[in-house]
């Protein structure tokens, strides 16, 4: 990142000291280009910008190198399922579910994220605190809303229409843009039921066009981040003495 910062601002004094100089300078032309990052190369170790930023970024880079477990397979992601989306959303439902406090003793039923929410796989071998932040660097919360069957219906259709999503506590077949053969923790799906799912506060404001959280019946902000519970669930998993690991399970497929 200081890579890319300091040329910019070292542009930026100078353009402002050239304004300075020049009162009534005005921009007749403008010319683009490309200039190599390289150039930060002709900086000097010992300026003082570099002597201010040097220890924030020690300490940066050590947190982030931090290893925090070890995983057994490159955990990658993809569509309708994948080893990624089955992995983040089955954490994120167990460990909702652990500190989930319901007013109505009704746990959360399943967890639905978006593929774009999820930015980069996770390696085989060390998984480091920064390899976290590259999977989730959005600061999004977790919120629990209780949908009815019919938003939950709808719910359904929309991961069929785009193709799946991460999900975890429930099944459910795509055909012709539908949800079929849906079945929810091991038992079919009621229409006439409420059910409860976690998921990001980006998504229960209806992001990524998900209409179908709009009024729901309850909604319950948890006050942590998506990302604190991916972290903490792998912490969790290390200090057990367990590697990571994530399986497919046909949980979303093509019905044919």
């Amino acid at each position: 990142m200081l890579k890319f910062l300091l040329p910019r601002l070292y542009l930026f004094l100078f353009l402002t000291i050239l304004a300075s100089c020049k009162p009534h300078a005005f921009v007749s032309k403008v010319d683009s280009g490309v200039i190599s990052i390289d150039t930060i190369n002709a900086i000097k170790e010992d300026t003082s910008a570099l002597r201010v930023i040097k220890p924030y970024k020690e300490k940066m880079d050590a947190q982030m190198n931090k290893v925090l477990a070890y995983s057994e397979q490159a955990i990658i992601k993809g569509t309708p399922e994948s080893l990624l989306n089955n992995f983040v959303s089955d954490l994120i439902l167990k460990k909702t579910n652990d500190f989930y406090q319901p007013t109505d003793e009704s746990k959360i039923d399943f967890c639905l994220l978006n593929n774009g929410g999820l930015r980069q796989a996770l390696p085989k071998g060390a998984i480091t605190l920064g390899k976290i932040y590259e999977l989730m660097p959005f600061e999004n919360n977790l919120v629990v809303i209780t949908l009815t069957g019919e938003k939950t219906k709808q719910m359904f259709d929309y991961i069929a229409k785009v193709g799946g999503e991460p999900i975890s506590g429930f099944t459910m077949g795509m055909k012709d843009t539908l949800a079929v053969n849906i079945t929810v923790n091991g038992k079919p799906f009621d229409i006439s039921r409420n059910y409860k799912v976690v998921t990001s506060d980006y998504l229960a404001n209806g992001g990524d066009k998900m209409k179908f959280f709009y009024n729901p019946l309850k909604r319950e902000d948890l006050g942590m981040k998506v990302r604190d519970a991916i972290i903490i669930y792998i912490k969790e998993e290390y200090l057990k003495g367990n590697t990571l690991k994530a399986k497919l399970d046909k949980r979303i497929y093509y019905e044919k």
